[in-house]
């Protein structure tokens, strides 16, 4: 797989797309604001620089740092809300 670059939501969140593990992975950044993504395959979220809130399947929300490793499982919603830039990497997993 070659290096893939990603826009969603009008360009607030861009991530790059490499080969890593099973199922590849995303590094990339998020402007401020509330993005929300339908899972299809589980994911592993972990926050790199910045600060994000979040929920997943409309659960309360959680803070996660700069350090903060979370699982969100498939066929679920994700939504991350950022205040500042966040950088994340996302490791995905087979279905």
């Amino acid at each position: 797989m070659a290096i893939t670059h990603n826009r969603f939501f009008n360009d607030t969140v861009q991530s790059l797309r490499f080969n890593h593990g099973a199922a590849g992975a995303t590094v990339g950044v998020m402007l401020p604001g509330t993005h929300v993504f339908n899972l299809t395959a589980p994911e592993t979220m972990s926050v790199v620089a910045g600060e994000m809130s979040v929920s997943i399947n409309d659960a309360p929300e959680f803070v996660a740092p700069a350090g903060t490793v979370f699982e969100a499982p498939a066929n679920s919603t994700l939504q991350m809300r950022c205040s500042v830039d966040t950088a994340y990497l996302c490791q995905f997993h087979p279905a």
